[in-house]
């Protein structure tokens, strides 16, 4: 499903001076204002999304960034491209859950402790350690002592999968899976995800997250889950990406 009824659109939050707003039910649309100029945000059926953004275009906006789903993108000719780009990147995808998943190995395991609580004092240096060896791309090594940490240890002690989270209005969001290297193949990753999941769901109404297109085992992986997988996102603006890749 596309367009404003869409998971992707009504449960992720826009923040900032909204522009312009335009929701139907083959489009989501936000223009949203800031410091170095507007970004466009369009989530919908090409039909009803490349009239809007010839529309945008002929009246001159400009956005300092857009963020589109890939079927738009598609459909986008030459002019449109290089319009809203020209340059195109940073390809992910939106995944989210409003429901319990089935248990599975590991997943019992999974401890949780909160941003700036006596319990994050005690483990933040493992937390940090695991963040760094898995997943060192993420934006959570940044946001380390703002979130909220799920982790799972392996049998010798050692924090073996780690995952931040956020309340953002009735919804937590997730960032940073990453399971150290040495202990990959044990299954810990998806019973990180489990556990946290449905510990989560207690606590708020949906979890969502996204995951960088290259990385199609972890999607796998997810669907396989139970998490639902809404919404192919790509992104343009006037200057490069730098393509992240993991370890």
């Amino acid at each position: 499903m596309l367009g404003a009824s869409a998971a992707f659109w009504r449960l992720n939050a826009w923040g900032g001076e909204v522009l312009e707003r335009e929701e139907s039910p083959g489009l989501g649309l936000v223009l949203l204002g800031g410091e170095a100029g507007p970004t466009l945000i369009a989530y919908g059926e090409p039909g009803s999304a490349i009239p809007a953004l010839t529309d945008l275009a002929g009246r001159g906006v400009i956005p300092a960034r857009t963020m589109i789903n890939r079927e738009v993108y598609g459909a986008l000719d030459e002019p449109l491209r290089e319009h809203f780009g020209p340059n195109w990147g940073h390809a992910w995808d939106f995944f989210w859950a409003d429901r319990p998943l089935a248990p599975v190995e590991h997943c019992d395991r999974v401890e949780f402790c909160a941003a700036g609580s006596a319990q994050m004092d005690g483990v933040r240096e493992e937390i940090r350690a695991a963040l760094l060896a898995s997943n060192p791309i993420s934006d959570a090594v940044g946001e380390l002592d703002h979130l909220d940490w799920f982790f799972l240890r392996a049998p010798d002690g050692n924090i073996a999968t780690v995952m931040g989270a956020e309340k953002v209005g009735e919804g937590i969001g997730f960032h940073g899976l990453g399971t150290v290297p040495d202990y990959r193949g044990n299954g810990y990753g998806g019973a990180t995800m489990v556990g946290a999941v449905n510990a989560a769901l207690e606590r708020g109404a949906f979890i969502r997250f996204g995951v960088w297109a290259w990385n199609e085992g972890a999607m796998r992986l997810y669907t396989r889950l139970g998490i639902t997988h809404d919404g192919a996102i790509i992104s343009g603006r006037a200057e490069p990406f730098e393509e992240l890749r993991g370890t």
